[in-house]
């Protein structure tokens, strides 16, 4: 392992020195270049309640109706690639959700508001790239469980797992190396994540600041930064991943007196072919990333939309994250799984809550069926108490779908 990580991090060298020659000279006798056009079609019905059950309030509220994007969030993208020689590639992804239902784009109007980036990539080195991008939690977190970062919804690992969410950093630079003996490293640093944020004040009673951080103007403090970084490691059945993300806050809002939110995961998997199973733990600091926001005055997201991201910069937040998953295959065409996710809240946490602090507990079940290899349908279940770390409010839905990949 440790042979592993040495050659990871040389491959990450040999990638930087890479990109740098390639910006001063390339080999000009290109080869075939391809665009592929791709995208999901996912649309279901579902049945959701919240409830909440406090000390101040006892409400209680339902939906049911159509779904866009029960399992995976419908979109469309382009990616392409052309040989530079010498094993060498452009290649870049603009990468649009939308919305199945009424054919809207997503809630921030981008044009491609999932991905848009270009990069250089080498399969012996790695990857170069610039651009709007996901971060590595994302990247690597998704296969401990099929409720992976924004999939089956409220099942979803991002709801629990801070920046294991939705988290596309806008502006960034990002670094990948190839697989050495299964394990790759990876980096990447947002001159200006533009996502939306919130900072806690210490007001009677307290309240919040929203922040604009739309715009990049190119000062190094105005503008909300990102550090993104992990590993990665897989061996036939094994798989284990660590990664790391810090927030830093916009000077501008902040006047320099909150600190940095930090969000770390460390987790993995064994696959017995009967059955797999993950595990994954937490911790997030100063702070909350993802769509779990009513931890600092009011309750934010109500909904539950995990799609709906901004972070939170409040240093009585101090969060620990568990999972235990599995899969059960069901000969070649169905898959069986489970989750249980638990968010424990400091007991710090409490002194600046509106309201009770308590442990949140999810379980989540669901079933996917191939009716062609593009084609599937599913269903899922799942239930919290304490949603959001309030104590009595509790969630639960059931949803049936049909999914199509392109």
């Amino acid at each position: 392992m440790f042979v592993s990580g040495v050659n990871s991090i040389k491959n990450l060298i040999n990638l930087v020195l890479l990109l740098v020659a390639l910006a001063l000279s390339c080999d000009k006798s290109w080869a075939q270049s391809s665009v592929t056009v791709y995208g999901i079609l996912d649309m279901g019905l579902s049945y959701q309640t919240a409830s909440a059950n406090t000390a101040n309030t006892s409400i209680a509220a339902s939906n049911f109706g159509l779904i866009s994007g029960g399992q995976s969030t419908n979109l469309i993208g382009f990616k392409g690639k052309e040989d530079l020689g010498d094993g060498n590639q452009l290649a870049f992804v603009l990468e649009a959700a939308y919305n199945l239902g009424n054919a809207s784009l997503g809630a921030d109007q981008r044009l491609f508001n999932r991905q848009a980036w270009l990069g250089v990539q080498n399969v012996d080195v790695g990857y170069g790239r610039v651009g709007r991008q996901y971060n590595f939690a994302h990247d690597y977190i998704a296969p401990l469980t099929p409720f992976a970062a924004t999939d089956f919804t409220r099942a979803a690992m991002g709801s629990s797992f801070a920046s294991g969410g939705t988290e596309r950093l806008s502006n960034t630079l990002k670094f990948e190396t190839a697989a050495n003996q299964g394990f790759k490293l990876g980096a990447g640093y947002s001159f200006s994540a533009q996502i939306p944020s919130a900072y806690r004040q210490d007001t009677q009673p307290p309240s919040i600041q929203d922040g604009d951080t739309r715009n990049y103007n190119y000062a190094t403090d105005d503008n909300l930064r990102a550090v993104t970084a992990g590993f990665q490691y897989k061996n036939g059945p094994w798989y284990a991943t660590g990664t790391l993300d810090i927030f830093m806050p916009n000077a501008a809002t902040t006047e320099g007196s909150y600190k940095n939110v930090s969000a770390w995961t460390l987790g993995g998997y064994y696959d017995f072919e009967v059955i797999k199973l993950s595990a994954a733990y937490g911790q997030v600091r100063n702070g909350w990333i993802n769509a779990l926001q009513p931890l600092t005055t009011q309750t934010r997201n109500i909904s539950l939309n995990v799609l709906n991201n901004f972070i939170v910069f409040d240093e009585s937040i101090s969060v620990d994250s568990y999972l235990l998953g599995f899969n059960i295959p069901v000969k070649d065409s169905a898959n069986i799984f489970a989750a249980w996710r638990l968010i424990k809240p400091s007991s710090n946490m409490q002194e600046t809550s509106p309201f009770n602090i308590g442990t949140q507990n999810s379980l989540s079940l669901g079933a996917t069926y191939n009716i062609t290899p593009r084609t599937n349908l599913y269903a899922y279940t799942s239930f919290t108490k304490d949603y959001a770390m309030i104590e009595g409010l509790t969630s639960f839905n059931v949803a049936v779908g049909v999914r199509h990949a392109f």
